[in-house]
């Protein structure tokens, strides 16, 4: 158990990489995706939101359950700073909620940061590409709230901010009770920590794959 623990000075500056690329970026392409939809930016932000908050819970899923399922953590670089939050969470499922932001969500932004440049770079001529753009932009954006949501779900309700509670009673979030049905013996269901919305879609995927 102890050596599910190594989180050093290295992890750290990675995880303040990772923000510091995911920031810039973000900011580069929600300008580039504003400039090309002009009045109709709300509603391409809000239908592209709503699949990538979907896209976001699935691959958080699947992210999960790879992390969980193979690998260690002294495998070369993903090992320290993907598998080992992942691993040191089933020994200590509270740990994620003395986290700071940047260990809960530094690694996702390094993460995402490669999606962050192929949509900042992206040609936005025709309305094909600015779509599947702003479908970039916010899995990356879905992406780094999983972290967030997860850690969330984890909370005392009293800590937890009354929006929040809202979000995961109104199922937009991940919530308490759904969660834990991943922390139930054999353990091996509910990976995704995003809202929860394809678990059961993942569940019946992993089983035929097992």
């Amino acid at each position: 158990m102890q050596g599910l623990r190594e989180y050093g000075a290295g992890q750290r500056t990675l995880e303040w990489a990772g923000i510091g690329l995911f920031v810039p970026l973000a900011c580069w392409s929600a300008c580039r995706l504003l400039d090309a939809t002009g009045p109709y930016f709300a509603l391409v932000a809000l239908a592209a939101a709503l699949c990538a908050w979907a896209a976001s819970d699935l691959l958080s899923g699947l992210v999960h359950w790879g992390f969980d399922t193979y690998g260690s953590v002294h495998t070369p670089f993903i090992g320290p700073a993907f598998i080992r939050p992942f691993r040191e969470h089933h020994f200590d499922p509270l740990a994620i909620t003395r986290h700071d932001f940047v260990e809960t969500n530094g690694s996702n932004c390094l993460a995402c940061s490669p999606l962050l440049v192929a949509a900042s770079w992206m040609p936005l001529e025709i309305a094909l590409w600015i779509g599947v753009q702003a479908f970039m932009l916010f899995t990356a954006l879905g992406v780094l709230a999983t972290n967030q949501c997860h850690k969330w779900a984890h909370m005392d309700e009293a800590a937890t901010p009354q929006p929040v509670r809202w979000a995961q009673r109104a199922g937009l979030v991940l919530s308490r009770e759904h969660h834990q049905l991943h922390h139930k013996a054999p353990f091996d269901s509910h990976f995704c920590t995003s809202n929860g919305w394809l678990n059961a879609p993942l569940n019946r995927l992993l089983r035929a794959w097992r």
